[in-house]
């Protein structure tokens, strides 16, 4: 089991604070922000990370691997089963990390940051007689990280 009590919460933000550039929320506001998603379960985190880059995602994960606290990644939160709230650091990627980075359309693929949603990446991918298959109807604010991590669907996915 994690030691993430009270002093061991302090010295984890501390450590988040002095090495990742994003934000670090270990407030009861923002914990409590992130303790839901779209479905019935409710989970308080251990703080909120919001990298600015895959430097501050790297620094979270090393961190809190060093100190034996879970890290969760969450998009926009739109599960229905709970898996974007856990007893964990939350790393949310949608404020910073939400770009399309390269596209490809000859070969038929793009590469994208995380965060971007299912609506604005196939907006963009549109006009290049492209799209990227999952369709649930949070597509608005679902996001691509979320879509791979919890295998999602819709009614137009196959």
């Amino acid at each position: 089991m994690a030691n993430t009590g009270p002093r061991r919460s302090g010295a984890l933000e501390e450590d988040l604070r002095r090495d990742v550039g994003g934000e670090v929320r270990f407030d009861s506001y923002s914990r409590a922000l992130y303790s839901t998603d779209a479905s019935i379960y409710q989970m308080e985190p251990i703080g909120v990370v919001i990298p600015r880059n895959a430097d501050d995602i790297a620094a979270t994960v090393d961190i809190c691997a060093r100190a034996g606290v879970p890290v969760l990644p969450r998009g926009g939160g739109t599960s229905l089963s709970g898996q974007t709230v856990n007893h964990a650091v939350v790393m949310d990627f949608t404020k910073y990390m939400n770009a399309v980075v390269e596209t490809n359309v000859e070969e038929n693929w793009v590469m994208v940051q995380p965060g971007i949603t299912l609506e604005k990446l196939n907006r963009y991918l549109r006009p290049h007689g492209l799209h990227f298959p999952p369709d649930p109807t949070t597509a608005n604010r679902a996001t691509v990280g979320g879509a791979i991590g919890n295998n999602s669907c819709g009614a137009h996915s196959i």
